[in-house]
């Protein structure tokens, strides 16, 4: 009488870390896959069992058990009689030793055996205490390499290099020098960069929603580079939101909270990306929302606490609506307690605004005369203050520098790295600014100076005669903010720097 002989049951797990291996050579099943799923099945031949499941885990980390191929194997154990898991090396199933342990734990809780087919071990003393080994040195392995690709990263940004894939707008590229040697970096993407300019140098206008903008991108043709898994796509408001607030277009490279000057070529200035930033904030704030929207909302300021004035909408009983501009304070700590102002209120304001600013035609002619004096001084003093404002550059170069350098050594926590690289920003920015108008030919400062007076001379009419869009941007243009309150003697005006510039003369 003959038994049925009955084959040993196995399960073959594999994994690799990166999509990038699991589609090489634009398969799905890369390289590494089939090697490991090979040489599984020779050991499984070896071992006198049929693999009567396999499990892969494309494009995951070791670092974490948190792996839908790893999951449904263990609850896959938990069902069915398997005899052995075999997995290609250890550090295929886990990357830490008390991973490692919960893992075996579960599979010789189901009754199997875990095999490797390279690191020899198994349930004897000896194989036991080799399992340990190679289970810690894969940890010290997943510790050392990701210590090792951190200490790389790092140094490739102090030279200004991009440690990862640069955004919309740039290319990563390998090129290669004289001698043949390659090399990655980043280049401008001619497709995509004059869009993401453009944009910046819209929104920066005051005068447009991240919304509106990205509606006007679609138009324009912009779209995201494609990838082996994602195809070419409009960019999203919310993606499009991180692209205005990544300092990078600018040309900084921000790595774990630091910032370091990239090599990289910038977008946008730097003082056009603060305003950007400022406009951003200022809709954080309150102006998000299109609903209830008005020209001066870009411009009035709660006299009380400095928050932002919002439009309200009020309904009384009998049904008519009233418009308010309300202080955004008033649901912050600590909340302000500047009543509401009636709309009409704050419009007439602010045209009584205009009367206090505005200039005569004397007064006009007085302010080019000393600016045609300054621009003849200022022709045989630019190069020296160009050079000092270079040396102040220079200085704080070398204080963001040394900054790094008590940061990376552990002398100072990442919290005052970035509120004084803040700072040390804002000062260089102010500098950048001051020399790019320094900079300026004749005959643009003239054309400034006189698009400044143009505005100021005669503005309280000229006001009145506009319209609400063409009242937004006279305000953009000349005030930082407006100040208001309840009381007529409640206001005060801030000029922008630019117009101040101008009436110094």
């Amino acid at each position: 009488m003959h038994t049925a002989f009955s084959p040993l049951s196995a399960v073959s797990y594999i994994r690799v870390s990166t999509a990038r291996q699991a589609e090489r050579n634009g398969e799905r099943d890369g390289f590494s896959i089939p090697a490991q799923r090979e040489a599984n099945r020779k050991q499984a031949h070896g071992l006198s069992a049929l693999i009567s499941a396999e499990f892969v885990d494309r494009g995951q980390s070791g670092l974490s058990t948190n792996r839908p191929e790893l999951q449904r194997m263990l609850a896959y154990l938990r069902e069915h009689p398997v005899d052995y898991v075999i997995v290609h090396k250890l550090d295929r199933l886990a990357r830490s030793r008390a991973d490692d342990i919960t893992i075996s734990q579960a599979v010789h809780a189901a009754g199997a055996r875990l095999v490797s087919t390279t690191d020899g071990i198994d349930m004897t003393p000896n194989g036991v205490l080799l399992h340990g080994i190679m289970a810690s040195i894969a940890e010290f392995y997943s510790r050392n390499l990701a210590q090792e690709v951190m200490k790389g990263m790092r140094q490739k940004v102090i030279q200004g290099g991009t440690p990862s894939r640069a955004p919309i707008g740039y290319l990563n590229v390998r090129l290669q020098t004289d001698d043949g040697q390659e090399y990655r970096t980043v280049i401008v993407d001619s497709d995509r960069a004059p869009h993401v300019a453009w944009a910046f140098e819209t929104y920066a206008t005051g005068d447009w929603s991240v919304a509106q903008l990205v509606a006007a991108l679609e138009k324009r043709g912009l779209r995201t580079r494609p990838t082996p898994s994602r195809p070419p796509a409009v960019p999203t408001v919310t993606s499009f939101h991180r692209v205005l607030t990544n300092p990078y277009y600018k040309g900084i490279v921000t790595m774990n909270g630091a910032q370091h000057a990239g090599s990289h070529e910038s977008l946008v200035s730097a003082s056009t990306w603060d305003t950007v930033q400022r406009l951003l904030g200022a809709r954080r704030n309150g102006e998000r929302s299109r609903i209830h929207t008005h020209y001066l909302k870009s411009t009035v300021y709660c006299f009380n606490c400095h928050r932002r004035l919002l439009v309200h909408k009020a309904r009384s009983k009998s049904g008519r609506i009233y418009n308010y501009f309300v202080c955004s304070g008033r649901q912050k700590a600590p909340k302000c307690t500047q009543q509401a102002l009636p709309v009409a209120d704050v419009e007439r304001q602010v045209e009584a605004a205009y009367s206090s600013v505005e200039i005569s035609g004397a007064q006009r002619r007085q302010i080019e005369q000393s600016h045609q004096r300054r621009l003849d001084r200022d022709a045989c003093d630019s190069d020296q203050r160009l050079a000092e404002l270079d040396e102040q550059a220079e200085a704080l170069a070398s204080r963001q520098a040394k900054l790094l350098d008590l940061y990376y050594s552990d002398g100072i926590p990442r919290e005052i790295l970035t509120k004084e690289q803040k700072k040390l920003s804002q000062e260089l920015t102010r500098i950048a600014g001051e020399r790019e108008r320094l900079s300026e030919d004749t005959s643009s400062i003239v054309r400034r100076v006189i698009g400044v007076l143009d505005l100021l001379n005669d503005a309280h009419a000229r006001y009145l005669a506009a319209t609400s869009d063409a009242r937004k941007q006279m305000n953009n243009t000349l005030f930082s903010r407006i100040l208001i309150g309840p009381a007529n003697e409640n206001l005060r005006v801030e000029m922008r720097a630019e117009v101040l510039e101008v009436l110094s003369c």
